[in-house]
């Protein structure tokens, strides 16, 4: 390395460790004011949970009825994939 060489070297900064010290602030969130205008706002539409279970009938006609025609169609495509549809899901 050359005594004229044009590149300045980078300064030190004092105040860098190696390990800093641990910092001992916790800091907390905390829920802030409702927006403006909340009150005002309209619903969602969203239904509000009505902490009531569904009966048999009405999982069935969400889920469909599970009829023999689709059982059948279940149980071709699980052969088709290579599984024997009577031992593996």
């Amino acid at each position: 390395m050359t005594s004229d060489d044009d590149r300045d070297a980078l300064p030190v900064n004092p105040t860098l460790a190696v390990r800093s010290e641990p910092q001992t602030d916790d800091q907390t969130a905390e829920q802030g004011d409702a927006p403006a205008g909340f009150a005002t706002r309209p619903a969602s539409g969203v239904p509000t949970p009505s902490g009531d279970h569904l009966n048999a009938a009405e999982v069935t006609a969400l889920l469909g009825g599970g009829g023999e025609d689709e059982v059948e169609t279940t149980h071709t495509l699980k052969r088709a994939e290579g599984l024997n549809p009577d031992t593996e899901s």
